[in-house]
């Protein structure tokens, strides 16, 4: 009799299992007919007609803005300051006095060398006119002479020490800002400001990459400022001599006329120098493009009809970027190869967030994005 009650445990529990089953099986329907009966997720994009527009090949570079004069004045010699002559970032003339040190010594050495080159010039006319009367030797001249010239070179020595002591604006320049106090001690070597000169021009001095190098003297380049949306035009002066061993890059220097804008030395700018001629290309946002381990890709929004509804839906296209040494890829607009034709519409902004086959909602195309050029 004991089996029929283990047949009777065995019956339960089997019925048991069975009820949850079925419990489990409902609930699981049930969440599928509910999932079911949402809509497909849709993202929104900003839609994008892809066009082509003419322009000239151009690699855009880093500049730097130098001054046509420089120079860091020093004090060759040490000395304490009697008169400071210019104001901290004024301008001064050339050959104005900028700064004065402490000569009381040696005036008083060039008033005794003076007084002593005037002694020696006594004794050599009066040895002069002893040879001419025949009264006097010559050995005895040639020994006065010497010491006339020696007392004479002295006092050139101090008047040139004097000289030292006393600092000019070298050219007309723009001063740097300082702390100089009259009765301050300067050592030898100390720096007294820095001068930088005063025209209507600057330098830009900007490198290029060997196989971009051959850019003309004369020729125009392009030079941008910060978020400035003025377009300067400055024109090839110079060029080193050589390539540069470590980076393989030439320097170059182009002229800019400065009075459109205020360009200090040692701000950075942007240049663009032009590589080619004309040509026809295609551009898409910098958004627009996603790039992976298998390559750069846009998605393309094409319409369908699904359920008697036309929906728009994104296909991910390989695309081919320009490369460098094709054309420039700027900021904000990205040069396509291959991959793409004019009148194709794809995803601009918002397009990280789809995947092949996404139902997207497009916006009405951006007009400023649409007008947007690359190159000049």
């Amino acid at each position: 009799m004991r089996w029929l009650s283990w047949l009777g445990v065995v019956v339960v529990c089997g019925l048991v299992t069975a009820g949850l089953g079925f419990y489990k099986y409902n609930e699981i329907q049930a969440a599928i007919a509910m999932g079911q009966a949402f809509p497909e997720p849709a993202e929104a994009v900003e839609r994008f007609v892809v066009r082509e527009q003419t322009r000239r090949p151009s690699l855009s570079v880093t500049g730097e803005v130098v001054a046509t004069q420089s120079a860091t004045l020093q004090n060759e010699l040490k000395g304490r300051i009697v008169n400071v002559g210019f104001a901290p970032g004024s301008r001064v003339e050339a050959g104005r006095v900028l700064l004065r040190l402490d000569v009381s010594q040696e005036q008083a050495q060039i008033a005794e060398a003076r007084a002593d080159q005037k002694i020696a010039q006594l004794a050599l006319d009066r040895a002069v006119r002893l040879v001419k009367s025949g009264a006097g030797s010559i050995e005895n001249r040639d020994q006065a002479r010497a010491q006339f010239d020696s007392a004479r070179a002295r006092v050139s020595a101090l008047a040139a020490l004097i000289d030292k002591k006393t600092l000019r604006a070298p050219f007309d320049a723009i001063t740097s800002l300082h702390q100089l106090e009259v009765g301050q001690y300067l050592d030898a070597g100390t720096e007294i400001t820095m001068l930088v000169g005063v025209d209507d021009h600057v330098w830009i001095d900007f490198a290029l990459p060997q196989d971009s190098a051959q850019v003309d003297i004369g020729s125009s380049v392009s030079v941008t400022y910060g978020d400035l949306e003025q377009l300067m035009v400055a024109t090839v002066i110079a060029r080193d001599a050589s390539v540069n061993v470590r980076s393989r890059n030439l320097r170059l220097r182009a002229q800019l006329v400065s009075d459109a804008i205020d360009l200090l030395p040692g701000m950075l700018v942007r240049v663009s120098v032009p590589l080619g001629s004309v040509e026809t290309v295609t551009v898409v946002p910098a958004t627009a493009v996603r790039r992976d381990a298998l390559g750069a890709s846009v998605y393309l929004l094409e319409e369908v009809e699904e359920e008697g509804q036309q929906k728009t839906r994104a296909r991910r296209l390989k695309v081919q970027l320009a490369t460098i040494a094709d054309v420039d890829q700027e900021a904000d607009l990205i040069v396509i190869r291959e991959g793409l034709k004019a009148g194709d519409q794809i995803a601009a902004i918002g397009a990280f967030k789809l995947r092949d086959g996404s139902l997207v909602i497009p916006s009405a195309p951006n007009e400023a994005a649409q007008d947007r050029s690359v190159g000049f």
